[in-house]
């Protein structure tokens, strides 16, 4: 098991300012001596009788890749690290895993090499998924990941999630909350979720509505200043309601207008449909059809 200096049941406030902690202090650093200091953890764990579990992850600066693993794993972690400026750790007990990053030193001048957290996770065991990442870059593939309920923090992280098939396991909810960064996410479709919601405040934000969509469902999205683009596969039926400032300007080719409601050419038609309620602040939203 990997190092910690505390029990794995933490809670969230607590791993959240060590989060902080870590996205604060880090800065660029070079040097062959420091360059020793790098360490490279690996972690792991078999399915025993688990049926379902609960994965927090909270991380501060770095890069972070989180996908699937192979059949009977449980998890699996690869941290590679500067341990003069922090350590990762994962803990693992009773069901729930936590996967966070613990500053050692704020006064030293930075680490050696920006830190990376590879996550695997098992893709026969539902699971609850709670990520959330400060700043520096993130690649989330839940792609054959069984989710029940999916949470997402960005603060300023430029973020990418993925879903290439669709979820085995029907979410009531996912959240997304959006910092200041550019966010995308892929095959959103694929989620089989009755509900999304994205909060974004300032960036750049691009939604794929591609997938398979098992059932109708609705998107909630609120924008503060910066661009929204909703990717629209043709089989899919789009009714927007907009609740905004009129400084937010609608790319809305293919829809139709009445008042403050945009109604896709295809709705009548057809075979699922996804109701948006979209709230926009100040900037631009644009709607692109994809075949």
């Amino acid at each position: 098991m990997i190092p910690a200096s505390r029990a794995s049941c933490l809670p969230s406030s607590r791993l959240a300012g060590l989060v902080l902690a870590a996205g604060l202090g880090a800065v660029a650093g070079t040097g062959e001596l420091r360059a020793q200091q790098l360490r490279t953890l690996s972690d792991s764990r078999r399915v025993t009788n688990e049926d379902r579990i609960e994965v927090t992850v909270l991380y501060g600066i770095g890069r972070l890749n989180v996908r699937r693993g192979p059949s009977g794993l449980l998890y699996r972690t690869r941290m590679r690290f500067d341990e003069r400026f922090a350590i990762p750790t994962a803990e693992y007990e009773d069901g729930r895993l936590e996967v966070a990053v613990e500053i050692v030193d704020e006064t030293d001048d930075g680490p050696a090499e920006t830190p990376s957290i590879d996550l695997e996770l098992p893709p026969d065991v539902p699971m609850d998924l709670q990520l959330g990442f400060i700043g520096g870059e993130a690649e989330v593939d839940l792609t054959g990941v069984p989710v029940e309920r999916l949470s997402l923090n960005i603060g300023a992280s430029d973020t990418e999630l993925r879903v290439s098939s669709v979820n085995s396991q029907r979410i009531d909810s996912a959240r997304i909350n959006v910092g200041v960064a550019d966010f995308e996410a892929h095959g959103l479709g694929n989620l089989n979720a009755g509900h999304v919601s994205v909060k974004a405040g300032l960036g750049l934000v691009t939604l794929g509505l591609e997938g398979e969509w098992p059932e109708d469902a609705r998107l909630s999205i609120k924008m503060g200043l910066g661009g929204l683009r909703i990717f629209v596969p043709e089989s899919l039926g789009v009714r927007v309601r907009h609740e905004g400032s009129f400084l937010a300007s609608i790319d809305a080719d293919g829809f139709s207008k009445r008042r403050d409601t945009y109604t896709s050419h295809n709705w009548d038609r057809a075979g699922r449909r996804l109701e948006v309620d979209l709230s926009a602040t100040l900037g631009s939203v644009e709607f692109v059809w994809i075949s």
